[in-house]
């Protein structure tokens, strides 16, 4: 199957958070059935994308996460899925609005940007543990992106109440301790999946030498010991509040940026016996 079969399921998903967002935005003027129509088109959009990921997933029978353009996906694709199960949970009534506005401009931006969905250089099966930290880290990704938008919540709704207003979105927002909340279980179940996912990495790496860049491995250290330290602030009282929800905005900026390094591949000469086979044929 050519890879590019499953590009317009993607695309479709992608369109549909478009729609999804622009629906939820204008239902704030007090039209609930666009708001329905929303959250329609934004699982329509769920559906479309978890099809293209399936069968782009199919060529290696595994999570697709050979490059920029595929983690991008996955990472929106990770967001909707924790919106659809935190918003009813929590009651978080915008979360539809923020998620589907993350996903569509991580995916589509992916889309549109042809260069990220490049080709990964052939190696030979590794070890299976790879494909699971990967799977966990791009999930921590998409958790750490759900806390961005929460946060963005907070700080508008912050904002709303320094300012003193009402009206419009701020009356649509979560409370703010209710956000505050939320927040801190965002980031401990982050921060917690993903040092699983870095202690899966780096045992690896000691069972092979040499597996992994040393590069991946300080960037991947660094983003784990990032959101590490913002949530021990936080426990100590030290960073809350409106500083606690720019951290988390920053560092998931932070986290987006790093996606360069975690996913470079680096081009490894023929070995000497391919070189001779070639040079016979």
């Amino acid at each position: 199957m050519d890879i590019a079969d499953d590009r317009w399921l993607l695309w479709t998903g992608s369109v549909l958070y478009g729609i999804a967002f622009l629906l939820t935005l204008a239902s704030l003027k007090g039209r609930a059935g666009w708001r329905a129509a929303g959250r329609v088109a934004l699982g329509a959009g769920f559906i479309f994308q978890s099809l293209g990921l399936f069968l782009r997933g199919l060529l290696d029978h595994a999570l697709p996460l050979t490059n920029v353009f595929e983690i991008l996906q996955a990472m929106a694709w990770s967001a909707i899925a924790l919106d659809l199960v935190v918003r009813p949970l929590f009651k978080l009534k915008l979360l539809n609005l923020f998620a589907a506005g993350l996903a569509a401009v991580l995916s589509v931006g992916s889309l549109f940007l042809a260069g990220f969905d490049r080709l990964a250089p052939a190696t030979e099966p590794g070890s299976p543990w790879v494909g699971f930290h990967a799977a966990l880290a791009v999930f921590s990704y998409g958790v750490f992106g759900l806390l961005a938008l929460t946060s963005l919540m907070y700080i508008i709704q912050h904002h709303g109440l320094e300012a003193r207003r009402s009206g419009g979105i701020f009356d649509r927002l979560p409370a703010i301790r209710q956000l505050e909340d939320i927040n801190g279980r965002l980031i401990s179940f982050g921060v917690s999946v993903l040092t699983v996912s870095v202690a899966v990495g780096v045992l690896d790496l000691i069972a092979q030498p040499g597996s992994v860049g040393w590069l991946k491995v300080g960037v991947a250290l660094a983003v784990w010991f990032g959101y590490a330290v913002v949530l021990l602030l936080r426990r100590f009282n030290r960073l809350v509040g409106a500083p606690f929800a720019i951290a988390c905005v920053a560092m998931f900026t932070g986290a987006l940026i790093s996606l360069w390094p975690l996913t470079r591949h680096v081009e490894k000469p023929p070995a000497p016996e391919a070189v001779a086979l070639h040079s016979d044929v």
